[in-house]
């Protein structure tokens, strides 16, 4: 741990660095972007307070009016006005979130590696059905994506949000799925076949069916793994339809390396999987990553971005720590 610690007070001492040669002119330019954004949210949020407080009255006032708002006909004028009141106030956020980065992340990102950006893509559907960790899922929402070289390595990460449709009584609602960071990076050691690594269930194992697979176009149930390293078999569960290649892959050294990329996530689920000559990696995170500005604080002040260069930190180690860029062993 103080290894990683001071790997990262290393970094932020650089990126500081950059950050004042490159980045500082672009930031202090946003905040008047985000004085006109803010501006906006005050103003409707005043006008939408004035409007309920006003249909409180005169319902008082009117008793017909507070009749029809006790009506099925009200019931649906309140929730047309709801999804109104949240739509608006929302823009600002969103808007401002997008304007910033598509003004700032390519400059972030070329602190680390050559990458580009993109907003609100996600991973390709075909990956994310191969990997054989993401189940069934309805609706793809992209946030933050990039792809480029790190360390020789080529990757891409992926900011995204999974959820099928649950029909109900009323309607529908989406149940999430999977929330989190995708992952893909290029491995220097070939395989031919899968071997999935999911987080272990503890007491609930026994409900965990083994993950099927379409390997070489056919699909395949995977068979689970025995490993040897009794601290990685306590936090996970590993299937393969290569038992030889399973082992080959998950050395005691990648064990040990994986178990440090957990930490730096501080702990957050996260499982694996190698195929296609790839390593996919979804780590389940419970916020936004990446947001270097609130609409709230002046983007004068670097305490956000110190955050998102710890985030970045965590994301590119993972490349260090497992010698992806090395041609022999992990």
């Amino acid at each position: 741990m103080r290894q990683v610690n001071r790997e990262l007070a290393a970094l932020q001492a650089r990126f500081l660095s950059y950050y004042n040669e490159n980045l500082g002119n672009k930031f202090a330019g946003l905040e008047e972007v985000r004085q006109k954004y803010l501006f906006f949210f005050w103003k409707w949020l005043f006008i939408f307070a004035a409007l309920i407080v006003g249909l409180i009255y005169w319902c008082g006032v009117w008793p017909a009016l507070g009749a029809y708002f006790d009506s099925k006909a009200g019931e649906y004028t309140i929730a047309a006005i709801l999804v109104v009141m949240f739509l608006t106030l929302s823009h600002p956020f969103a808007a401002y979130k997008s304007e910033t980065k598509k003004q700032t992340m390519d400059k972030i990102l070329a602190f680390f590696g050559s990458f580009r950006y993109a907003e609100g893509r996600g991973t390709d559907e075909r990956v994310l059905r191969k990997s054989g960790l993401i189940g069934r899922y309805d609706r793809q929402y992209g946030d933050d994506f990039f792809t480029g070289t790190y360390n020789g390595v080529n990757m891409q990460v992926s900011e995204e949000r999974l959820v099928v449709v649950v029909r109900t009584n009323k309607g529908s609602r989406e149940s999430t799925v999977f929330k989190g960071i995708i992952i893909v990076l290029d491995m220097n050691k070939p395989f031919s076949g899968q071997t999935v690594v999911r987080s272990d269930w503890g007491l609930f194992n026994f409900l965990m069916s083994a993950p099927r697979c379409i390997i070489k176009n056919e699909t395949v149930k995977l068979e689970e793994v025995c490993l040897e390293d009794s601290v990685f078999e306590r936090k996970f569960e590993a299937f393969s339809n290569d038992q030889v290649e399973a082992r080959y892959l998950l050395t005691t050294a990648f064990m040990e390396r994986i178990l440090e990329v957990k930490r730096r996530f501080h702990g957050r689920k996260i499982e694996f999987s190698f195929f296609d000559d790839k390593l996919f990696i979804a780590v389940s995170t419970g916020k936004d990553m990446f947001e270097t500005t609130s609409l709230f604080s002046t983007t004068a002040r670097y305490g956000r971005m110190r955050e998102v260069v710890s985030q970045f930190y965590s994301v590119f180690s993972i490349i260090d720590l497992l010698k992806l860029n090395k041609k022999t062993g992990l």
